[in-house]
């Protein structure tokens, strides 16, 4: 009998151990007894995530503390942004999710979606109701959904995605291409693109589904192929009226990496952008999160996790394997690694013990990536 228990111990030992090793997927130590989705681990990064992150609503927080704010154009706190909706149901999808998925559409129908249009934050002690959307989340939003609904069958997810592009396309095209947002209670559309919300890929996903027209597919892409740069970086905004590029003194690597992201996704590789990045990787052995556009210096001294994941997803997507590993070593050193610690699997500023949403969601999403590509085991 005590070499019996003595055994089970070992056992469940050997169990625990299995679940809290960082960057050992679950599923690969339980697949002769299930291969569905949900048996797989998670991630620290996700049990941080729902441990920390996610309001009793099952949104998500913009920032771990509570932060109050006067500005209702600024998150913090409780409030919940679209942007973080959206790249969780990525990660769900990525994960291959269903339960995860199916519960934030749920949150989405519940807390942001009106009539295809989606607020761009919600939620907090003040509950504020906003009148504007960001293009770059509803398209993101609307890309899990098709991506979600071809990978479940679940014609529902078609339908909200259909939905969402008839809203881009009534009031938010305009001279061929889309802008920033549009306000519903004054009935008013942005007249500029920021060129990093341009998510080519879930706009081709609308045409394939007749949401859009083939015309603004193509003219999408196209612009975005034949986007100029200055010094290696690419304009921040685009202004429709005008027809003049806007470029920034100072250059965010998020702004830069989401252009050359999209455009990846599309089959367009940035080699300027992208030496850029691996020349400066090589050279001091990190990205910082903010260079001068002139002289290419660093003018932030601080290390970004979501520039990291967002460098990683482009990595993925132009096949770039051995940097997109770099990447991901250098990322995960910001990481709270250690299952004793209370904040476990988080990216947190340990001068305020606080992050934000964003800053764990795509380091999440890119090492999930990481996992289906086959560079972790």
């Amino acid at each position: 009998m005590k070499d019996f228990r003595l055994f089970i111990a070992a056992g469940a030992f050997l169990l625990l151990i299995g679940w809290f090793l960082p960057g050992v997927p679950f599923a690969k130590r339980t697949e002769q007894v299930t291969s569905t989705p949900e048996f797989t681990r998670l991630l620290p990064g996700e049990l941080f995530i729902r441990e920390h992150l996610t309001n009793e609503d099952l949104t998500l927080k913009t920032n771990l503390q509570a932060s109050p704010t006067k500005d209702e154009n600024v998150a913090q706190g409780d409030e919940t942004l679209s942007e973080s909706l959206g790249l969780w149901m990525m990660y769900a999808v990525e994960k291959g999710d269903h339960a995860l998925f199916a519960q934030n559409v749920d949150v989405l129908q519940a807390h942001y979606y009106q009539d295809g249009w989606i607020a761009w934050k919600a939620g907090g002690e003040k509950n504020a109701t906003v009148s504007t959307n960001a293009l770059v989340d509803d398209l993101r939003i609307a890309e899990a959904l098709y991506l979600a609904a071809e990978k479940w069958g679940d014609e529902k997810y078609t339908q909200l995605a259909n939905e969402i592009g008839q809203s881009v396309k009534e009031h938010q095209a305009q001279g061929g291409l889309l802008v920033d947002f549009y306000d519903r209670k004054h009935q008013l559309s942005s007249d500029h693109l920021t060129l990093s919300y341009l998510n080519a890929s879930a706009i081709h996903m609308m045409k394939e589904h007749q949401q859009v027209s083939e015309e603004l597919d193509q003219q999408v892409r196209t612009f975005l192929d034949k986007l100029p740069t200055r010094q290696g970086f690419f304009p921040f905004s685009y202004q429709l009226a005008k027809k003049e590029y806007v470029y920034q003194q100072e250059v965010n690597l998020i702004d830069q990496l989401y252009i050359a992201y999209h455009r990846a996704q599309a089959g367009i590789a940035s080699p300027e952008l992208w030496s850029f990045l691996k020349a400066e990787f090589v050279q001091h052995g990190l990205l910082y999160g903010r260079y001068d556009a002139v002289t290419k210096q660093p003018v932030v001294a601080y290390e970004s996790p979501a520039v990291y994941g967002l460098a990683i997803l482009t990595a993925s997507e132009l096949g770039d394997h051995s940097f997109a590993m770099d990447l991901y070593e250098r990322m995960i050193r910001q990481q709270i690694r250690r299952p004793e610690h209370a904040f476990y699997g988080g990216y947190l500023d340990m001068s305020r013990m606080d992050t934000h949403s964003f800053d764990n969601l795509l380091p999440l999403l890119a090492e999930r990536r990481l996992f289906n590509d086959g560079a972790l085991q």
